[in-house]
């Protein structure tokens, strides 16, 4: 006790004489109030509005008193430490009465925070018993019945030991039910000497997109720069495997794409004789530098999740002040010139990090009113140039529902009509260009296809199936194939016949793969990448059946990925934006595409070729009469 009460006068004494630089209050945007009680160094959990407003790094936040005198501040960021990843003593696998015993030295004597079992099995569901023992002899049961599984794409093999010390460790595998699977072997996982504290957060679903085979959540922080912990999903389903992946959007050459955060599953499965088991909690650990968040939840063939909630757990940021005496502080942020503060305590994080928490009041975020730096950015329009709408065919009126930053998809009349590379693109208002952004997704819609038998007559043992699209030029990826037929080898042929230069057809081929299938086989769609963008609106399937009865096409499913015209920041919540109908002519206010410039190209060269015509006609000699 004596000595904790002389390290807080140490620390207390040095906090109040550190030399600081002079501030400068009207330089700072943004004020937040901070009352205390107590006196001598004060531990407290930085707010996430506070974090909002501040720079990434927080190298522009200042504590000031009501005489505008600055007060110095050490951050602390805790994190968990003394965690490793170790590789067991021995391993020992083998199989008795239908169970596989894992038999593990652990090689240490540090608590234990999991075992990650390894495996190239395809799909199981198993359950383990397990069992610890000092000696390898007397064995004590920590948990029946966990679950291990690959499914559906999703996969746990990881067995959680919760702090557990253990020389040996001994994991008995269920195999009555299902055949045993090979383990190949395992590694551990130590436990933390101090886990990092987390604190709890509620994000708010924005928007919850339906697409094909997966789900896409997004969600609003309610904050940026928040270091996030873990997510946990709150759904009634009662046996499901899912896989996660979170994600942030990013800018890039003036193009956004996704950055992959994190990667984990969720499930809730239920094993003959045995309680449910679950986890939907997918760690994250990363620092997020906007408010939004993706979350993709691959659904696969099984149909999206019902959640009632998202929570969320972020790690704090704690600052430790030592006021001279009780009362109010301000916080001060905002100021994008700032550099950060030295106040020369960085030796005392150790010892400032035990400190216990103190109970402060944080007050809302409120604009200096002594602010008086000018908005770098204030009087910016985001208006381009004015643009002549006439080389363009297609164009789309775009319906607002609320002002604010847009977000449009593009469906597939505008793909069609388009360039490859959106090139030809252009949104403009009252005459005049505005500027936009292109966010390439690796989401997939898909269009669901009717296939028309057609016989070849010169062909009989070909199967060929005709295929009508709604557009010409559609930027199709893949299709998908469905037949009721439960036996047969084949090579499929996906093509089509577009016209060159002269009118003439030729076969451009997009996709040709095997398709076999016996009867112990679960009928699945056959998925096939398309090599090359269409050329027309017709494609074709055939097969050669030899002398084989025909195969059965009962569906036929296309996919495109999904292009998104975003707004300038990425921070701020977009608001969905509806497409009109196509129409030919191109006024101005709307959305345009597909300035092909094909007709005039083929006027003008028709022009050039009877000019030709007529001066060689004059230059060749006249007929003797």
């Amino acid at each position: 006790m004596k000595r904790n009460r002389n390290l807080l006068a140490s620390i207390g004494l040095l906090l109040a004489t550190v030399s600081l630089h002079a501030l400068t209050p009207d330089e700072w945007k943004y004020q937040q109030s901070l009352e205390l009680d107590p006196t001598g160094p004060v531990k407290f959990s930085l707010l996430p509005a506070t974090l909002d407003l501040a720079h990434a790094d927080l190298r522009d936040l200042r504590i000031a008193d009501v005489d505008g005198k600055e007060t110095p501040y050490l951050l602390i960021k805790p994190a968990a430490e003394n965690r490793q990843t170790l590789a067991p003593g021995s391993f020992k696998a083998e199989l008795a009465n239908s169970t596989t015993i894992l038999t593990i030295t652990t090689g240490t004597d540090q608590p234990l925070d999991s075992v990650q079992l390894e495996t190239g099995a395809g799909t199981f569901l198993k359950a383990v018993r397990v069992e610890a023992a000092s000696d390898g002899l007397h064995w004590q049961t920590l948990a029946e019945g966990v679950p291990v599984f690959r499914q559906d794409g999703a996969a746990r093999t990881s067995i959680p030991l919760e702090r557990r010390q253990a020389a040996f460790l001994r994991l008995t595998i269920d195999d009555a039910r299902t055949r045993p699977i090979v383990i190949t072997g395992a590694t551990l996982q130590t436990a933390t000497d101090r886990p990092a504290p987390t604190e709890p957060l509620t994000p708010r679903i924005v928007s919850t997109d339906e697409f094909f085979g997966e789900t896409v959540v997004t969600l609003d922080l309610g904050a940026a720069h928040l270091s996030l912990a873990a997510l946990e999903f709150s759904t009634a389903e009662t046996l499901f495997t899912r896989n996660v992946t979170l994600a942030i959007r990013e800018l890039h050459d003036g193009q956004i794409s996704e950055r992959l955060l994190a990667r984990g599953t969720i499930y809730r499965i239920a094993l003959d004789g045995l309680a449910p088991a679950a986890g939907l909690t997918v760690p994250v650990e990363a620092v997020i530098p906007g408010r939004e968040l993706i979350v993709h939840i691959e659904n696969g063939d099984s149909p999206p999740l019902h959640l009632h909630e998202i929570r969320a757990r972020r790690n704090p940021v704690y600052a430790v002040i030592a006021p001279s005496t009780p009362g109010r502080l301000m916080f001060l942020t905002g100021n994008p010139l700032a550099s950060s503060p030295h106040y020369d305590l960085a030796a005392l994080s150790a010892e400032l990090n035990r400190l216990p928490l103190t109970s402060v009041r944080i007050g809302n975020v409120t604009t200096n009113p002594a602010f008086r730096q000018a908005e770098p950015l204030a009087g910016l329009t985001l208006e381009g140039a004015a643009l002549d709408s006439t080389p363009w065919r297609y164009h789309r009126a775009i319906t607002l529902s609320v002002p604010g930053l847009q977000q449009i998809e593009l469906d597939p009349p505008v793909l069609a009509s388009a360039q490859a590379d959106l090139s030809d693109l252009r949104l403009i208002q009252a005459g005049k260009q505005v500027p936009y952004l292109l966010e390439h997704t690796s989401l997939s819609r898909d269009l669901v296809l009717t296939p028309v038998t057609t016989p070849d007559s010169q062909r009989p043992s070909i199967s060929r199936w005709k295929i009508t699209l709604p557009h010409s030029g559609l930027p199709l990826t893949r299709l998908a194939l469905n037949s009721s037929t439960r036996l047969f080898d084949r090579r499929i042929q996906v093509y089509e016949t577009p016209a060159d230069g002269r009118g003439e057809t030729y076969r451009h081929t997009l996709a040709g793969t095997a398709w076999i299938r016996t009867p112990d086989d679960k009928p699945q769609p056959l998925t096939i990448a398309l090599s090359d963008r269409l050329l027309t609106n017709t494609l074709w399937i055939e097969t050669d059946n030899g002398d084989n009865p025909p195969i059965s096409l009962d569906r036929v499913q296309s996919f495109y990925h999904v292009s998104l015209i975003a707004g300038q920041f990425l921070a701020a919540e977009r608001h969905p934006a509806g497409l009109g109908a196509a129409q030919t002519s191109a006024p101005a206010g709307n959305l345009l595409a597909g300035a092909h410039g094909g007709v005039i190209f083929w006027a003008v060269l028709a022009v050039v070729v009877i000019l030709l015509l007529v001066v060689v006609a004059k230059l060749l000699p006249k007929p003797i009469k």
